[in-house]
């Protein structure tokens, strides 16, 4: 089997061309490396292109059964600077990966993300989670939004595939953490490398905002079991959530973390950006439903590992 790998040099995927390297396919990475490093090159089987997947000539590839549309930057710190960061992979990128999935009738699955969802109440269903149909509440033409709305207009484009007969599912991941996360652009919503980082120079963790605001946070392992599962089953939804719905302030998170590593260095807080949610926690059940799978790893246990790791 033949896979693509859009992205593949970012954080989760190459924890996720690592897994599949092990069950033995052949891997395409493709990798414009704006804020990622080339590192599967000692892995067998694995093919890069060090390219854009706006512009990447599909003629390069033999046919494909399986692609995995992960490129977009995800700091905000840098697409804010240049928005080409994120409209050309989840849209220009998104025609090119629908074209190549058409043209050899491949699985195309595609990485979106909660923020999609825009901004919530604090008090509007944060008990049950958001589901795949809640309503998205979004505010326009600021610093951020670029991002969302690239990934919505990815999202749409993916569906029209899916409507006409295309394979594949949209994935609307919920803050994914792991080893080797990026710390080279750190800054406004990269809180998890920004407290380790933080913490071991004995520096205060920054926080945006009062802290009160709510996240949760799949391990990284857990995502690539979901999508292991995933990929073997034909007849999905086109959009499924996937996230643990453990949710936790991020003044709680900077206690975990301080406990966890001895060593309080207290808090500076700044301003958050004004159409920052104040929760994000998922409801499951749709895939839970589809594929019999419920994350396995809670935060207390993910982040030890992270930290024995870091």
């Amino acid at each position: 089997m033949r896979i693509v790998l859009t992205g593949g040099d970012g954080f989760i995927g190459k924890h996720l061309c690592q897994r599949l390297h092990k069950r033995g396919y052949e891997i395409i990475v493709v990798d414009n490396n704006i804020t990622s490093k080339e590192e599967n090159y000692d892995l067998s089987n694995v093919t890069h292109y060090k390219e854009g997947i706006e512009t990447f000539d599909l003629n390069k590839l033999d046919k494909v059964d399986v692609i995995y549309h992960m490129a977009s930057i995800a700091s905000p710190l840098v697409y804010k600077k240049d928005f080409n960061n994120v409209y050309l992979p989840n849209v220009k990128g998104t025609e090119n990966m629908i074209e190549l999935a058409k043209r050899d009738d491949a699985q195309l699955f595609y990485f979106s993300t909660s923020e999609v969802y825009g901004s919530l109440s604090p008090v509007d269903d944060l008990q049950n989670g958001i589901v795949e149909n809640h309503e998205s509440i979004s505010h326009l033409l600021t610093e951020r939004s670029i991002y969302s709305t690239s990934k919505k207009m990815g999202e749409e484009l993916v569906n029209q595939y899916l409507i006409k007969g295309g394979k594949g599912v949209i994935f609307r991941l919920f803050n994914v953490y792991g080893p080797n996360m990026d710390t080279v652009n750190p800054g406004y919503g990269r809180v998890m490398p920004n407290f380790m980082t933080a913490i071991n120079a004995n520096d205060p963790v920054t926080i945006f905002g009062d802290g009160t605001q709510v996240r949760s946070f799949l391990w990284i392992d857990d995502l690539l079991d979901a999508l292991e599962l995933i990929q073997k089953e034909e007849d999905l939804p086109h959009v499924l959530n996937i996230g643990n719905a453990e949710p936790v302030s991020i003044n709680d998170l900077a206690e975990i973390f301080f406990k966890l590593m001895n060593n309080n260095t207290g808090i500076t807080y700044k301003t958050m950006d004004h159409d920052d949610p104040i929760w994000r926690k998922p409801n499951c059940a749709r895939v839970e439903e589809c594929i019999d799978w419920t994350p396995k790893v809670s935060l207390q246990e993910g982040l030890k590992i992270l930290l024995n790791k870091f």
